[in-house]
């Protein structure tokens, strides 16, 4: 996947494909960005992937559903901070389309739900092409973010759509179903 977007981010600057997204799930995985703190490593044997988004350590795993939203920000004022508060709107309004309450908190980037965090959010820019993006928790077992301080936060506070909602439905693509409109109205 890290391939395919650096692929698109190249084809994307030079205007040969519309903004893309894609949509995924990783095998368990730690990865990590620009303003990762090593001290939030707390597992010392689980494999770490460096990656050039920002942000800081999170984990992967089947049943998380990651979008890599491929961006050209020049249409859109360059603007970072305008770029990602939409991100996390298209999130919170694909939550609501599922009756669960979602929102932002001051400070912090990323979809939060009154049972803790359920999204996070990291991306990097080339030519002023983002790419990187979000990670939503849904039907993933939550236990691989003890091996780390995720965004540098106890792991305690990360919840899923399971945890709230319990295992009666497929939230992987009950999720996708309403992100994708979503994100076709904001992008």
């Amino acid at each position: 996947v890290w391939q395919l977007q650096q692929k698109l981010v190249q084809e994307r600057a030079r205007g040969a494909i519309p903004d893309t997204l894609i949509l995924c799930q990783h095998p368990e995985t730690i990865t990590i960005g620009r303003r990762t703190n090593r001290a939030d490593l707390l597992d010392p044997k689980v494999p770490v992937i460096e990656v050039e988004r920002g942000g800081q350590a999170t984990f992967h795993a089947p049943g998380q559903l990651v979008g890599y939203p491929i961006v050209d920000l020049t249409p859109r004022g360059r603007d970072l901070r305008r770029y990602l508060r939409d991100l996390e709107g298209v999130l919170v309004a694909a939550f609501q389309d599922l009756s669960v309450e979602a929102f932002v908190r001051e400070g912090l980037t990323g979809v939060w739900t009154p049972t803790g965090k359920i999204a996070s959010m990291g991306i990097a820019v080339r030519r002023w092409v983002a790419w990187h993006g979000f990670a939503v928790n849904l039907d993933n077992d939550l236990s691989g973010f003890h091996s780390i301080r995720p965004c540098g936060l106890d792991a305690q506070v990360m919840t899923s759509l399971r945890r709230i909602r319990g295992t009666e439905s497929l939230w992987v693509p009950l999720f996708t179903q309403a992100l994708i409109p979503r994100f076709l109205e904001r992008f």
